[in-house]
């Protein structure tokens, strides 16, 4: 891989990322003093005639730059990114190959339940959360109050940390960015 298009973590002015660019960019925005050097790979070097710099791996924006609300879409993955790949009934982490989705009430129940109490749609962020295959099992169909389980707190996106964006743990490890980039 040509060391110019490698991953560089850019953080904001309070060290939060807000992005990942190419190391050439990173270089560009050192140059042009918008961005300090945080962390660079040791030993390698980008040259020119004039020039001889680390490669950047981590950059800090020397002006904040505010992270644009994100809309996110409803899908499998960002409800486990939402509830931190564990099951809310439970409490257990696993990984996304052994959770599955669950709909607080279920389909079959949706109708039983005053409009007041529920969210305005089945298929919603209020109403899908991350479940281990055990927990979603035995609660099958029946609503919470049944199986006296608590309500999950903090399920939709504007209530709890949601990542701007994914990193995987293969680049976090790879590049050295575990400091600042929180799971």
């Amino acid at each position: 891989m040509d060391v110019l298009t490698q991953p560089v973590l850019v953080l904001n002015a309070t060290y939060v990322p807000v992005a990942i660019r190419t190391v050439k960019d990173a270089v560009i925005l050192l140059i042009l003093r918008k961005a300090e050097l945080i962390k660079d790979e040791k030993g390698l070097f980008i040259r020119s005639e004039k020039l001889k710099l680390a490669t950047p791996r981590i950059i800090l924006l020397t002006d904040y730059y505010k992270v644009p609300k994100r809309k996110h879409k409803l899908s499998r993955e960002n409800i486990f990114l939402r509830d931190d790949h564990e099951c809310v009934y439970c409490k257990r982490k696993l990984p996304s190959s052994r959770l599955t989705l669950d709909h607080v009430i279920p389909k079959s129940r949706w109708d039983e339940i005053p409009r007041e109490k529920k969210p305005k749609d089945y298929h919603t962020w209020e109403n899908l959360v991350t479940a281990c295959r055990d927990c979603n099992s035995k609660k099958g169909n029946k609503l919470l109050q049944e199986l006296k389980w608590d309500m999950p707190e903090n399920r939709s996106t504007n209530k709890r940390r949601f990542p701007q964006f994914s990193v995987s743990t293969q680049l976090v490890e790879k590049f050295g960015w575990a400091d600042y980039i929180h799971s």
